[in-house]
């Protein structure tokens, strides 16, 4: 007699942490290393880039200083996305802060009551983006070796997101009620709310960039990267290698996709990897959203969207301009 699904759905999970227990255990000093340099990596490239964003996200929108910016972008974000006007003021801010400074700004607003549970999801659907300064200065000029390759990047990872949001916009009509925000609390109390708030917030996001970093060494220690490695055709495998490690976490799969030889199918996989975000983003992202009572699934989904729209964008647009890069 089989195995029910739900039953392995279950299980999977369970033998998958039991294996990776295992790991830690055999190896623990390998681990160790792994996990520092994890720590290292998000206290000097995550921590001074997205705590800023999230302290000022956090504050503006304890002062209800988002009403402005709602307002200027209500037509547009309506019109595109049925969503409500407080769209625009999370996708401003994602725009500008990158992963995950729009989920948690939907959280933030979805605690407060500016936005309802459908409207909740449907703008994350469109607010789930890299910020420019990853973008542009770490794969484009760092990892490539060329900022029009990060422009290049950073505009088709905006259309997928853009296309993400058409996907998901859905037919019932928002409720709405964005508009009404709150008058904000004394400056004071929101200082020391979004101090407080922002500071837990980056620590669940640490933990997430560090247990990433360990689960691509606990691939590589599984000798899956030594086997497609062996595949005859190097777009192949240098593509499986970058996807593979972008699933998991962003930066790495992008340091690979750079070592792709065909540049259009190079720019492509890291544009894919940086809109997927990775096992580690996704997590993050999800931290805020579920509190929105969206399901992982739903997220998944949202971001597979959103990674297959980024690569035929990026691999059109390569093909395109690539002579000019």
């Amino acid at each position: 007699m089989g195995v029910k699904l739900p039953h392995l759905k279950k299980a999977l999970p369970v033998l998958a942490v039991g294996a990776f227990m295992i790991m830690l255990v055999a190896k623990p000093d390998y681990f160790l290393d792994s996990a520092s340099r994890g720590l290292l990596l998000f206290a000097s490239s995550v921590l001074p880039t997205v705590f800023p964003f999230f302290f000022c996200s956090t504050l503006l929108t304890a002062m209800g200083a988002a009403s402005s910016l709602s307002r200027m972008g209500a037509k547009p974000v309506r019109a595109m996305f049925n969503a409500p006007p407080s769209g625009a003021y999370v996708l401003a801010l994602s725009l500008l802060g990158g992963y995950p400074v729009g989920a948690a700004t939907v959280a933030d607003l979805y605690a407060k009551g500016i936005v309802n549970e459908t409207d909740a999801k449907r703008i994350a659907s469109f607010t789930s983006t890299s910020g420019p300064i990853f973008v542009l200065g770490t794969v484009g000029s760092a990892i490539f070796g060329d900022p029009a390759v990060g422009a290049l990047i950073l505009a088709a990872h905006y259309a997928a997101a853009v296309t993400t949001g058409l996907v998901f916009r859905g037919r019932k009509k928002s409720a709405d009620i964005s508009p009404v925000f709150l008058a904000g609390c004394d400056t004071d109390s929101a200082l020391s709310n979004s101090i407080s708030s922002s500071t837990l917030a980056m620590l669940a996001v640490g933990g997430y960039v560090v247990v990433g970093n360990m689960l691509i060494d606990a691939l590589s220690l599984s000798g899956l990267n030594a086997l497609i490695t062996r595949i005859p055709d190097a777009n192949a495998a240098h593509t499986l290698n970058a996807l593979l490690a972008g699933a998991v976490e962003m930066t790495r799969g992008t340091i690979l996709s750079s070592e792709i030889p065909f540049s259009p199918l190079a720019v492509a996989c890291a544009c894919a990897v940086v809109s997927f975000g990775g096992l580690s983003v996704m997590l993050q992202s999800y931290t805020f959203l579920s509190r929105c009572k969206m399901s992982f699934t739903a997220l998944a989904a949202r971001k597979c969207v959103q990674c297959t729209a980024a690569f035929i964008y990026a691999f059109i647009f390569s093909l395109i301009f690539f002579t000019n890069l």
